[in-house]
């Protein structure tokens, strides 16, 4: 079976010494829904970090097929976003449309066409 997320062994030890994850395994198929519940400081936030690239722990993450590398960290990222709690910690645009605008002028389309996807997008939502 091909999973859509797969993460074997992984291990992760904050800088001030704490051990966060230990031997952490589970994978995912396609169109399976799973929640990541746990108290404060269980890890969440943590192993949901390394799955797009921002912590680099020891074990094996493999997503949609690939398996996390430096090679291939940009597709990776491309299917793997984060919300996070606190807007502040990801906003930073003086707009909504300048944040929802962020992304693809950083992937290299042309502002005619973000600007066209971001007017479609916050429409979708009654935003527009």
């Amino acid at each position: 079976m091909h999973h859509k997320i797969e993460v074997r062994n992984l291990e992760y030890t904050y800088p001030d010494g704490r051990k966060a994850l230990h031997g952490v395994s589970f994978s995912i198929a396609p169109g399976e829904k799973v929640a990541l519940v746990g108290p404060n400081g269980a890890g969440k936030s943590t192993l949901m970090l390394h799955l797009n690239g921002i912590l680099e722990g020891k074990g094996s993450i493999n997503v949609a097929g690939l398996e996390l590398s430096d090679k291939n960290m940009g597709q990776v990222r491309a299917a793997v976003g984060l919300v996070f709690q606190n807007p502040d910690d990801q906003l930073f645009s003086p707009t909504v449309f300048d944040d929802v605008a962020f992304g693809p002028l950083h992937m290299g389309l042309d502002e005619a066409t973000v600007r066209r996807r971001v007017q479609e997008a916050l429409a979708a939502v009654g935003m527009g």
